[in-house]
Protein backbone atom coordinates (compact mmCIF):
# COMPACT_ATOMS: atom_id res chain seq x y z
CA UNK A 1 0.00 0.00 0.00
CA UNK A 2 1.31 3.44 -0.92
CA UNK A 3 1.83 5.74 2.04
CA UNK A 4 -0.63 8.38 0.73
CA UNK A 5 -3.36 5.90 -0.16
CA UNK A 6 -6.78 6.34 1.43
CA UNK A 7 -7.89 3.06 2.98
CA UNK A 8 -11.62 2.45 3.30
CA UNK A 9 -12.69 -0.10 5.91
CA UNK A 10 -16.09 -1.74 5.54
CA UNK A 11 -18.43 -2.25 8.48
CA UNK A 12 -18.70 -5.78 9.86
CA UNK A 13 -21.93 -7.43 8.71
CA UNK A 14 -22.99 -8.15 12.31
CA UNK A 15 -23.09 -4.39 12.96
CA UNK A 16 -24.98 -3.75 9.73
CA UNK A 17 -28.25 -5.69 10.07
CA UNK A 18 -30.28 -5.23 6.90
CA UNK A 19 -27.90 -2.49 5.76
CA UNK A 20 -24.83 -4.31 4.44
CA UNK A 21 -25.32 -3.15 0.86
CA UNK A 22 -26.22 0.43 1.84
CA UNK A 23 -23.29 0.75 4.25
CA UNK A 24 -20.85 -0.48 1.62
CA UNK A 25 -22.39 1.86 -0.96
CA UNK A 26 -21.62 5.09 0.90
CA UNK A 27 -18.02 4.06 1.55
CA UNK A 28 -17.54 2.97 -2.08
CA UNK A 29 -19.12 6.20 -3.34
CA UNK A 30 -16.83 8.29 -1.11
CA UNK A 31 -13.72 6.44 -2.26
CA UNK A 32 -14.85 6.80 -5.89
CA UNK A 33 -15.17 10.53 -5.34
CA UNK A 34 -11.66 10.66 -3.87
CA UNK A 35 -10.35 8.66 -6.84
CA UNK A 36 -12.09 11.06 -9.22
CA UNK A 37 -10.15 13.86 -7.56
CA UNK A 38 -6.87 12.04 -8.15
CA UNK A 39 -6.31 10.23 -4.86
CA UNK A 40 -5.27 6.59 -4.61
CA UNK A 41 -7.76 4.42 -2.72
CA UNK A 42 -7.96 0.87 -1.39
CA UNK A 43 -10.53 -1.09 0.59
CA UNK A 44 -10.36 -3.71 3.33
CA UNK A 45 -12.64 -5.82 5.45
CA UNK A 46 -12.43 -5.04 9.16
CA UNK A 47 -11.37 -8.59 9.98
CA UNK A 48 -8.28 -8.25 7.78
CA UNK A 49 -6.78 -5.10 9.31
CA UNK A 50 -4.31 -6.91 11.54
CA UNK A 51 -2.81 -8.59 8.45
CA UNK A 52 -1.58 -5.33 6.93
CA UNK A 53 2.20 -5.10 6.82
CA UNK A 54 2.23 -1.35 6.27
CA UNK A 55 0.44 1.52 7.92
CA UNK A 56 -1.80 3.79 5.82
CA UNK A 57 -1.65 7.55 6.24
CA UNK A 58 -5.43 8.00 6.01
CA UNK A 59 -8.31 5.70 6.90
CA UNK A 60 -12.04 6.10 6.37
CA UNK A 61 -13.61 3.50 8.61
CA UNK A 62 -17.06 2.14 9.28
CA UNK A 63 -15.71 -0.69 11.46
CA UNK A 64 -17.11 -1.12 14.97
CA UNK A 65 -15.63 -4.34 16.34
CA UNK A 66 -13.18 -4.16 19.22
CA UNK A 67 -10.59 -6.14 17.26
CA UNK A 68 -10.63 -3.72 14.33
CA UNK A 69 -10.68 -0.67 16.57
CA UNK A 70 -7.62 -1.93 18.46
CA UNK A 71 -5.68 -2.09 15.17
CA UNK A 72 -6.88 1.34 14.11
CA UNK A 73 -6.02 2.80 17.50
CA UNK A 74 -2.48 1.48 17.17
CA UNK A 75 -2.23 3.12 13.74
CA UNK A 76 -3.54 6.38 15.18
CA UNK A 77 -0.80 6.36 17.79
CA UNK A 78 1.73 6.08 14.97
CA UNK A 79 0.26 9.02 13.06
CA UNK A 80 -2.51 7.64 10.85
CA UNK A 81 -5.51 9.99 10.51
CA UNK A 82 -8.64 7.90 11.06
CA UNK A 83 -12.14 9.22 10.27
CA UNK A 84 -14.15 8.68 12.43
CA UNK A 85 -11.58 8.50 15.21
CA UNK A 86 -11.43 5.32 17.26
CA UNK A 87 -12.34 7.16 20.45
CA UNK A 88 -15.48 8.62 18.86
CA UNK A 89 -16.60 5.23 17.56
CA UNK A 90 -16.20 3.79 21.03
CA UNK A 91 -18.10 6.78 22.42
CA UNK A 92 -20.96 5.84 20.10
CA UNK A 93 -21.38 2.48 21.83
CA UNK A 94 -24.72 2.62 23.63
CA UNK A 95 -23.64 3.09 27.26
CA UNK A 96 -21.02 5.84 26.77
CA UNK A 97 -23.26 7.49 24.18
CA UNK A 98 -26.18 7.96 26.56
CA UNK A 99 -23.83 9.22 29.27
CA UNK A 100 -22.10 11.75 26.99
CA UNK A 101 -25.36 13.08 25.55
CA UNK A 102 -26.79 13.50 29.04
CA UNK A 103 -23.63 15.25 30.26
CA UNK A 104 -23.93 17.66 27.34
CA UNK A 105 -27.50 18.42 28.50
CA UNK A 106 -28.97 17.51 25.14
CA UNK A 107 -32.73 16.92 24.95
CA UNK A 108 -33.39 13.18 25.29
CA UNK A 109 -36.37 11.10 26.32
CA UNK A 110 -35.94 9.64 29.81
CA UNK A 111 -33.15 7.09 29.23
CA UNK A 112 -31.50 4.73 31.73
CA UNK A 113 -28.95 1.97 31.37
CA UNK A 114 -30.11 -0.75 33.79
CA UNK A 115 -28.60 -4.14 34.67
CA UNK A 116 -30.67 -6.80 32.93
CA UNK A 117 -31.76 -8.48 36.15
CA UNK A 118 -33.09 -5.20 37.53
CA UNK A 119 -35.20 -4.12 34.56
CA UNK A 120 -38.41 -5.87 35.57
CA UNK A 121 -38.59 -4.21 38.98
CA UNK A 122 -37.28 -0.85 37.70
CA UNK A 123 -39.91 -0.29 35.02
CA UNK A 124 -43.32 0.92 36.14
CA UNK A 125 -46.55 0.58 34.18
CA UNK A 126 -48.71 2.22 36.87
CA UNK A 127 -49.51 5.04 34.51
CA UNK A 128 -50.03 4.52 30.77
CA UNK A 129 -46.44 4.06 29.63
CA UNK A 130 -44.59 2.76 26.61
CA UNK A 131 -40.90 1.93 26.70
CA UNK A 132 -38.20 1.04 24.24
CA UNK A 133 -35.73 -1.58 25.41
CA UNK A 134 -32.40 -1.61 23.60
CA UNK A 135 -29.24 -3.60 24.20
CA UNK A 136 -26.95 -1.57 26.42
CA UNK A 137 -23.59 -2.25 24.80
CA UNK A 138 -23.62 -1.66 21.04
CA UNK A 139 -26.30 -0.65 18.56
CA UNK A 140 -28.72 -3.30 17.38
CA UNK A 141 -27.23 -6.28 15.57
CA UNK A 142 -30.63 -7.94 15.00
CA UNK A 143 -34.26 -6.76 15.08
CA UNK A 144 -34.93 -8.20 18.56
CA UNK A 145 -32.20 -5.98 20.04
CA UNK A 146 -34.78 -3.17 20.08
CA UNK A 147 -38.17 -3.94 21.63
CA UNK A 148 -41.21 -1.75 22.19
CA UNK A 149 -43.10 -2.77 25.33
CA UNK A 150 -46.51 -1.45 26.30
CA UNK A 151 -47.35 -3.75 29.23
CA UNK A 152 -45.49 -5.72 31.87
CA UNK A 153 -46.25 -9.08 30.23
CA UNK A 154 -44.33 -7.91 27.16
CA UNK A 155 -41.18 -7.47 29.23
CA UNK A 156 -40.62 -11.22 29.63
CA UNK A 157 -39.95 -12.13 25.96
CA UNK A 158 -37.86 -8.99 25.49
CA UNK A 159 -35.70 -9.75 28.51
CA UNK A 160 -35.42 -13.41 27.50
CA UNK A 161 -33.90 -12.32 24.21
CA UNK A 162 -31.32 -10.10 25.89
CA UNK A 163 -30.50 -12.89 28.32
CA UNK A 164 -30.04 -15.39 25.49
CA UNK A 165 -27.57 -13.00 23.86
CA UNK A 166 -25.68 -12.58 27.15
CA UNK A 167 -26.43 -8.86 27.20
CA UNK A 168 -25.89 -7.69 30.77
CA UNK A 169 -27.32 -4.16 30.55
CA UNK A 170 -30.34 -2.69 28.80
CA UNK A 171 -31.20 0.85 27.78
CA UNK A 172 -34.73 1.63 28.93
CA UNK A 173 -36.02 4.68 27.08
CA UNK A 174 -39.47 6.18 27.50
CA UNK A 175 -41.50 6.40 24.31
CA UNK A 176 -42.31 9.91 23.09
CA UNK A 177 -45.07 10.42 20.55
CA UNK A 178 -44.28 12.44 17.46
CA UNK A 179 -42.80 12.39 13.99
CA UNK A 180 -39.59 10.38 13.62
CA UNK A 181 -36.89 12.23 11.69
CA UNK A 182 -33.69 10.69 10.37
CA UNK A 183 -30.73 13.01 9.99
CA UNK A 184 -27.23 12.85 8.54
CA UNK A 185 -24.26 15.14 9.06
CA UNK A 186 -20.62 15.74 8.25
CA UNK A 187 -18.24 17.92 10.24
CA UNK A 188 -19.22 21.10 12.03
CA UNK A 189 -21.78 22.49 9.64
CA UNK A 190 -20.22 21.07 6.48
CA UNK A 191 -23.24 19.00 5.52
CA UNK A 192 -26.66 18.23 6.98
CA UNK A 193 -29.78 16.48 5.70
CA UNK A 194 -33.05 15.55 7.44
CA UNK A 195 -35.85 13.26 6.25
CA UNK A 196 -39.19 12.09 7.57
CA UNK A 197 -38.86 8.42 8.49
CA UNK A 198 -42.47 7.78 7.48
CA UNK A 199 -42.18 8.70 3.80
CA UNK A 200 -38.60 9.81 3.14
CA UNK A 201 -39.57 13.45 2.51
CA UNK A 202 -36.57 15.79 2.58
CA UNK A 203 -37.31 18.40 5.26
CA UNK A 204 -33.78 19.78 5.62
CA UNK A 205 -34.76 23.36 4.79
CA UNK A 206 -37.06 23.66 7.79
CA UNK A 207 -34.83 21.92 10.32
CA UNK A 208 -32.24 24.50 11.44
CA UNK A 209 -32.86 23.73 15.15
CA UNK A 210 -32.29 20.02 14.45
CA UNK A 211 -29.15 20.83 12.49
CA UNK A 212 -27.75 22.67 15.51
CA UNK A 213 -28.76 19.81 17.84
CA UNK A 214 -27.18 17.21 15.55
CA UNK A 215 -23.89 19.12 15.40
CA UNK A 216 -23.84 19.54 19.19
CA UNK A 217 -24.54 15.84 19.65
CA UNK A 218 -21.78 14.80 17.27
CA UNK A 219 -19.36 17.20 18.95
CA UNK A 220 -20.19 15.73 22.38
CA UNK A 221 -19.28 12.27 21.10
CA UNK A 222 -16.41 13.37 18.83
CA UNK A 223 -17.94 12.13 15.57
CA UNK A 224 -17.12 13.76 12.24
CA UNK A 225 -19.41 11.64 10.04
CA UNK A 226 -22.67 10.79 11.76
CA UNK A 227 -26.40 10.29 11.65
CA UNK A 228 -29.25 9.63 13.99
CA UNK A 229 -32.92 9.73 14.83
CA UNK A 230 -35.03 12.25 16.67
CA UNK A 231 -38.66 12.87 17.54
CA UNK A 232 -40.49 16.05 16.61
CA UNK A 233 -43.42 16.35 19.02
CA UNK A 234 -46.73 18.04 18.30
CA UNK A 235 -45.53 20.93 20.49
CA UNK A 236 -42.53 21.43 18.23
CA UNK A 237 -39.98 19.99 20.65
CA UNK A 238 -37.09 17.98 19.24
CA UNK A 239 -35.78 15.03 21.27
CA UNK A 240 -32.74 13.03 20.25
CA UNK A 241 -33.32 9.27 20.44
CA UNK A 242 -30.19 7.88 18.76
CA UNK A 243 -26.83 8.85 17.26
CA UNK A 244 -24.64 6.68 15.05
CA UNK A 245 -21.11 6.79 13.70
CA UNK A 246 -21.01 6.86 9.90
CA UNK A 247 -24.53 5.77 8.85
CA UNK A 248 -25.46 4.56 5.36
CA UNK A 249 -26.69 7.98 4.15
CA UNK A 250 -29.08 5.84 2.10
CA UNK A 251 -31.43 8.74 1.40
CA UNK A 252 -28.67 11.03 0.14
CA UNK A 253 -25.72 8.79 -0.74
CA UNK A 254 -24.46 10.71 -3.77
CA UNK A 255 -24.41 14.19 -2.24
CA UNK A 256 -23.08 12.84 1.05
CA UNK A 257 -20.20 11.03 -0.67
CA UNK A 258 -19.14 14.25 -2.38
CA UNK A 259 -19.18 16.17 0.90
CA UNK A 260 -17.45 13.43 2.90
CA UNK A 261 -14.68 13.31 0.31
CA UNK A 262 -14.26 17.09 0.41
CA UNK A 263 -14.33 17.12 4.20
CA UNK A 264 -11.76 14.38 4.62
CA UNK A 265 -9.45 16.02 2.11
CA UNK A 266 -9.71 19.29 4.03
CA UNK A 267 -8.87 17.75 7.40
CA UNK A 268 -6.33 15.17 6.27
CA UNK A 269 -4.38 16.77 3.44
CA UNK A 270 -0.86 17.48 4.59
CA UNK A 271 -1.48 15.81 7.95
CA UNK A 272 -3.91 18.47 9.23
CA UNK A 273 -5.76 17.16 12.31
CA UNK A 274 -7.91 20.15 13.23
CA UNK A 275 -11.64 20.03 12.54
CA UNK A 276 -12.87 22.89 10.35
CA UNK A 277 -15.89 24.87 11.44
CA UNK A 278 -17.30 24.76 7.91
CA UNK A 279 -16.50 23.41 4.48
Amino acid sequence: MKHRTWLGVYRESIFSPGKVTEDAAILDATLAELARRGYATETAEAKDLDRFSGRPAFVLTMAQSRRALDVLENWEKQGTRVVNSVSSIRNAYRKPLISLLAQARLPLPSSRIIPLEEVERSVSFERPSVYWLKRGDVHATQPEDVAKVTAREELVPALCHFRSQRIDEVLVQEHVSGEVIKFYGVGKGCYFRAFLASNGEDITAGMKPLSALAHRSAEAVGLEIYGGDCILTKKGEILLIDLNDWPSFSRCCRSAAEEIAQYTISVCKGGVHELPSGC
